[in-house]
């Protein structure tokens, strides 16, 4: 018979702890084998965390299509659903298949610098600054066409999901999850005699790929932040983002329901 093996990805703090070792505990009774960290034969990932450990745990599976889910142990949770009181009831929610999944798109970013190509993705937000935190100046294309110049601390770009997060810090809207679109938010834009840009975020479809490309050399060097990861490139020629065809999957049980979770976690 096939082991049930389910990947285990956790902090280190002393309360996520306590709670992996219950968690595995209550796994073991019900037939379940863990695994720390993550392995190809798993039939689900569990992060025990914040936010940060469910996009951790995201990134260091290689965005795998093995369900996700996570249990907050963390300070806003907006990830992971599940409540360290509610193991017994996830568990058995999970063995009599009470649950949902559903295929979350990603953001992929293809870079080119210094004459390579290099893609990377991303759950949450992409987010774009000068390597030295000085103002950097980027042309904007929607489709091909251009749209503004934004001068200023850099910018982000998020998807629904992650419109909750950075992009909602810096003044942008919050996107329902099923919408697909990208978001581009300008992270403190100089509006002056000398440089002009829209003020407020951009939503995009997902046909439409947003280009986006330095105006000078002081801007060829770049610190791109993806889910929190930092990739800096120097030499910056283009970046085109996108909304990607790959997908992770989030387990979700009971019904979800965005407009609660959003009262709950910011009102």
């Amino acid at each position: 018979m096939k082991e049930k093996v389910i990947n285990i990805s956790a902090n280190h703090d002393e309360y996520t702890l306590q709670i992996k070792d219950r968690l595995i505990e209550l796994l073991n009774k019900s037939g379940f084998k863990h695994n720390d960290g993550f392995s190809e034969e798993a039939e689900l990932n569990i992060t025990i965390g914040g936010d940060g450990s469910f996009l951790r745990g995201v990134r260091d599976s290689s965005f795998s299509k093995t369900p996700f889910v996570g249990i907050n142990t963390g300070t806003l949770g907006f990830y992971p659903e599940i409540s360290p009181e509610k193991l017994e009831t996830f568990i058995s929610d999970y063995i009599s298949g009470n649950f949902t999944i559903n295929s979350v798109n990603l953001i992929e970013c293809e870079i080119n610098a210094g004459g390579r190509n290099e893609i990377i993705y991303a759950v949450n937000d992409i987010v774009l600054k000068r390597k030295d935190m000085k103002t950097i100046h980027l042309d904007v294309y929607i489709a091909s066409n251009h749209l503004e110049k934004i001068s200023g601390d850099g910018l982000i770009i998020s998807s629904p999901l992650g419109s909750s997060a950075y992009s909602k810090s810096a003044g942008g809207s919050l996107v329902y999850p099923s919408l697909k679109t990208l978001q581009i938010t300008p992270l403190s834009p100089i509006i002056s005699n000398a440089y002009r840009c829209l003020e407020c975020s951009i939503i995009v479809p997902p046909e439409f790929n947003i280009s986006i490309f330095p105006e000078r050399e002081v801007d060829y060097y770049v610190a791109i932040m993806a889910d929190g990861f930092i990739f800096e490139y120097d030499k910056l020629e283009s970046i085109q983002f996108r909304t990607s065809k790959k997908v992770i999957n989030r387990l979700a049980t009971g019904k979800f329901n965005y407009w609660n979770v959003i009262k709950d976690k910011f009102l």
